[in-house]
């Protein structure tokens, strides 16, 4: 009964403290602000907190006032802060949007080229080699086709890797700083003195025939040929010696190099891709009109066996009928 009577007065004295204090402290933060009030209110020429928030800053403390001052000068400079995010974004769009610079560079008519066209990207279109310039090349489909036929020696009868560095020099005619000029001059495609190097010595040990032009790898047709290193120990003269796709290969001198020569790296990777060319729907592959084609396998080893026979049949037939009548004749003579 005695603790009843002690605990009493003690708790209604705590509870008359805590009442005394959470009264305090509602004064001092003054009224509930609504939700929806802004963080700075306008003042005159620049921009204040609001005075329920400032009291609630003062009776904080001074580092709970230090961190709300650096957020209200934060919030004063936003709106700058957005102008010049949205500036920076506008001249990144339209630096992103700006002509290209070689937009005034057209493929050169010495190369046969149409004159009055700047490089573009042919990417999957109807090109039929150079697969590493098409996205920046002078080059149409009949370009390509000449690139193949000049290739076709190297590709059948060369080392890999000698076939692999005549099939970069070949395609050169497609790049765009070729095809434009800067690595080429009039009909002569300009070769960096080390690319020709790393052309000469990669074919060092392959076989090469004299041609009407200078050299070219020893094909089927070919009566005479000889290892490289027999016909010339000059990489200079090699390379200027084999026949271009189109022109004529020509060395350029060490200070040209690589600004203004073909060093084997597609321009492409460095300038990026042209405008986007025009597409064209490749040509489906023509199987001829001979009339065994429909009963023939569509593939190509079926189709390339049956144009061998178709070539060789007339000679069958004749050799045919020769042994025929000269078994004849033989068996007359005996009777």
């Amino acid at each position: 009964l005695v603790s009843r009577h002690i605990a009493t007065p003690l708790g209604s004295a705590l509870r008359q403290a805590h009442s005394s204090h959470e009264a305090m402290a509602w004064g001092a933060l003054g009224a509930p602000a609504p939700l929806g009030m802004p963080l700075l209110l306008a003042a005159g020429d620049g921009w204040m907190l609001p005075q329920t928030l400032g009291s609630a800053v003062a009776v904080g403390g001074g580092s709970c006032s230090s961190v709300f001052e650096l957020a209200a000068a934060a919030l004063r400079h936003a709106p700058l802060v957005i102008l010049v995010v949205l500036h920076l974004y506008a001249v990144g769009v339209g630096g992103a949007e700006a002509p290209d610079s070689s937009a005034d560079e057209t493929c050169s008519k010495g190369l046969g080229f149409n004159e009055s066209v700047v490089p573009k990207d042919r990417g999957f279109q109807d090109l039929m080699a150079c697969d590493e310039h098409h996205k920046r090349t002078c080059c149409e489909r009949n370009d390509t086709a000449k690139v193949r036929q000049a290739w076709s020696n190297f590709a059948v009868v060369s080392s890999p890797r000698c076939a692999k560095l005549a099939q970069l020099a070949f395609c050169s005619v497609c790049d765009a700083d070729v095809g434009v000029g800067i690595n080429s001059f009039a009909n002569t495609i300009l070769l960096c003195p080390s690319f020709c190097l790393r052309w000469f010595e990669a074919c060092i040990d392959d076989f090469f025939a004299p041609a009407a032009l200078g050299l070219q790898a020893c094909g089927p047709s070919a009566l005479v040929c000889s290892p490289l290193r027999e016909i010339t120990q000059s990489a200079g003269e090699f390379c200027t010696r084999i026949g271009a796709p189109v022109g004529a290969f020509g060395l350029a001198t060490s200070e040209k190099e690589p600004d203004a020569c073909f060093d084997g790296v597609p321009s492409a990777r460095s300038r990026g891709p042209g405008p986007k060319a025009h597409w064209v729907r490749p040509n489906k592959p023509s199987y001829g009109d001979e009339w065994w084609r429909p009963y023939v396998p569509r593939s190509y080893a079926a189709q390339a066996y049956m144009k061998e026979i178709q070539d060789y049949a007339p000679s069958v037939i004749v050799a045919c009928v020769a042994v025929f009548f000269g078994w004849h004749l033989w068996n007359s003579s005996r009777d």
